[in-house]
């Protein structure tokens, strides 16, 4: 008896000891973090994914203004670019110092029926139609065109009394030719339908330089 309860309190210290032995213990500080690897290889890059389905068509956008068929117009131009100013006579005009600008758009039909409107303009004034009258010494000097085939003559001169004078070499000239062909109601003037309306000759010299651009839709 004396020898069982020796055993059994051996068995309990050791079960004892055991149990003290696994007990865990409290966690440690967290260490220091580590240096970063070194960047692995870029990989090789994937196919391509399939195109995605179309969007919806946009609605249709409302139709821009028509625009006017076969009107010609030149850039502007300087006078001097015309060569050397020489005096000539003229039916209408008499004695004028003329230069002449090569204008493939004047044509027999034009002449005819068309309307060809030129435009002078001098350094920070606004342009004038021609043809032009201003003043000139205490004289008065107009500024006119003269169309044929292939060409305009464009001419100067001094009005009361009578004589030639040039216009400075920096001032512009700029020429707009408007096919016609519509008959102008009445009377025998040309006109020409724009913008499904017929204006007559003089009512398109009538109108300033900034209407015609707006009317025909073109630069100023």
């Amino acid at each position: 008896m004396r020898k069982f309860r020796l055993l059994s309190l051996l068995a309990l210290a050791i079960t004892f000891i055991a149990v003290s032995c696994t007990k865990e213990g409290p966690e440690g500080p967290a260490g220091a973090t580590g240096p970063q690897g070194p960047t692995g290889a870029t990989g090789s890059t994937g196919p391509a994914g399939p195109t995605g389905p179309a969007g919806p068509a946009g609605t249709t956008g409302p139709t821009g203004p028509a625009g006017t068929a076969n009107v010609i117009y030149s850039p502007w131009f300087t006078y001097g670019s015309l060569g050397t100013p020489a005096d000539s006579s003229f039916f209408v005009y008499g004695t004028a110092t003329r230069v002449i600008r090569t204008a493939p758009g004047v044509t027999s039909a034009i002449l005819d029926n068309g309307v060809i409107l030129s435009y002078l303009r001098f350094v920070g004034q606004p342009p004038y139609s021609l043809p032009f009258l201003g003043p000139f010494g205490g004289n008065t000097f107009q500024v006119a065109q003269i169309p044929v085939v292939g060409k305009i003559f464009y001419i100067s001169q001094l009005l009361n009394p009578a004589g030639t004078v040039g216009i400075t070499p920096s001032a512009e000239l700029r020429y707009v030719i408007i096919p016609g062909g519509v008959a102008g109601g009445r009377t025998t003037e040309k006109a020409a339908e724009i913008n499904g309306r017929v204006y007559t000759e003089s009512q398109l010299k009538a109108m300033s330089y900034a209407q015609i651009c707006s009317l025909l839709r073109i630069q100023p």
